[in-house]
């Protein structure tokens, strides 16, 4: 998923989440005759005797909440984790003192020379670094663009170019080519 999508999908969570947060204390306030006279209950009277003659029903859904609550916690923690490297240790020796890369800056300098390529519209780069090192680009093509001679350039200058920064020349890079939509929807009709 994108940074985009990732910023979208936290947005709107967020939105919905202060939403029902109004939705529930307003329909509280109303309860407790916060807007207009007298109090006004929310649950029938059935379901209050019946919350009142069992004692284990409070217990059950205390349970039940602290479980729900438990599963968005580690949702929202596992939103909030990222596999992108924030610095690259490109320290080969300890005597020779730390050395390292900040992530934005290689990403930054990928995308950059890959939109200058001829037939690129646009591109992204990060790096990821949960299960080792690795380099992920996505080229978005012009509908004239010659994959083959794109994919060429990304491949000897671009990656050529990442990997002598890093230091790394087995750094591992996925390419991902996206070719334009009118490009795309063309060829379904085909």
């Amino acid at each position: 998923m994108s940074s985009r999508v990732n910023g979208v999908n936290r947005t709107a969570l967020t939105l919905l989440g202060l939403v029902l947060l109004v939705a529930g204390g307003l329909g509280l306030a109303y309860s407790f005759g916060a807007f207009g006279d007298g109090r006004h209950p929310l649950v029938p009277q059935g379901m209050r005797d019946f919350t009142a003659d069992q004692p284990w029903f409070w217990w059950a859904v205390a349970a039940v909440c602290l479980l729900i609550a438990m599963l968005a916690l580690g949702w929202l923690l596992a939103q909030l984790r990222t596999d992108r490297a924030g610095q690259l240790d490109l320290t080969s020796d300890d005597r020779d003192g730390l050395t390292t890369l900040h992530g934005g800056a290689l990403t930054e300098a990928v995308e950059t020379e890959t939109e200058q390529l001829r037939g690129v519209v646009g591109a992204s780069a990060h790096v990821r670094d949960r299960h080792g090192r690795r380099l992920v680009l996505s080229v978005d093509l012009a509908e004239y663009a010659d994959l083959a001679e794109v994919r060429q350039s990304v491949e000897d200058r671009v990656v050529a170019h990442a990997r002598q920064a890093v230091d790394d020349p087995d750094l591992p890079v996925d390419v991902e080519l996206r070719p334009s939509a009118s490009r795309s929807a063309g060829r379904g009709l085909r």
